[in-house]
């Protein structure tokens, strides 16, 4: 897997971390699933099944799951936008020194290349810097999400790659997730008319 992959798919992750906006965030992590599947498609033509079947899992990841998560958005519209626990570039500092920090630790995971190494756990740790630093159950979600995709980069990265049930277990619960975020998200825009979740820090027994 090539280096100028790796940094796009990872810049888009940056990109999710400053965005203010829902439907930016998940317009982004959708593109990122499906360049993902582009390169697992295009790598899986007669090489590996196992990629061919993760390429069609990605590009549905791209496209159905956004677009769940599009109705939420549009189901529970947000009187105002909910602040980060952070300010962006404060919160774009914070995630761009520990991932950076994290990359070049790494050991090597196995896979194809350094890039890939290094590309995976990038992902999966912006993915829960996305969850940690943003109150909105949307952008906790899209966290998952961006996590999950470092998941499949490496599994995209592993020689031959990974059995195609594994792939699509992963993806089953990765749907139970988002399915049940986006219950989440409804539920407490209903009780408080917002979803941020930093309200739910109030209830008690």
């Amino acid at each position: 897997m090539s280096a100028l992959f790796v940094i796009s798919v990872s810049v888009i992750s940056f990109a999710i971390v400053v965005t203010r906006r829902r439907t930016t965030a998940v317009f982004l992590v959708a593109v990122q699933s499906v360049l993902l599947g582009t390169y697992a498609l295009v790598h899986g033509f007669g090489e590996s099944g196992a990629l061919l079947v993760g390429g069609v899992l990605l590009a549905g990841k791209g496209v159905l799951l956004p677009l769940g998560l599009a109705w939420v958005i549009r189901r529970a519209r947000e009187p105002h936008m909910i602040p980060g626990e952070l300010p962006p570039l404060a919160r774009l500092i914070a995630v761009a020194a520990v991932t950076l920090a994290a990359v070049e630790l790494v050991p090597s995971l196995g896979l194809d290349s350094r890039a890939a190494d290094q590309g995976a756990v990038a992902l999966v740790l912006l993915g829960i810097s996305i969850a940690v630093f943003r109150r909105s159950a949307v952008f906790q979600a899209v966290g998952f999400l961006v996590a999950e995709n470092g998941v499949y980069l490496a599994a995209l990265s592993v020689p031959e790659g990974l059995p195609a049930v594994v792939e699509i277990g992963v993806l089953f619960d990765l749907v139970i997730v988002v399915a049940v975020a986006a219950m989440f998200t409804t539920r407490i825009h209903d009780e408080f008319g917002t979803g941020d979740t930093s309200l739910l820090k109030d209830l008690h027994d």
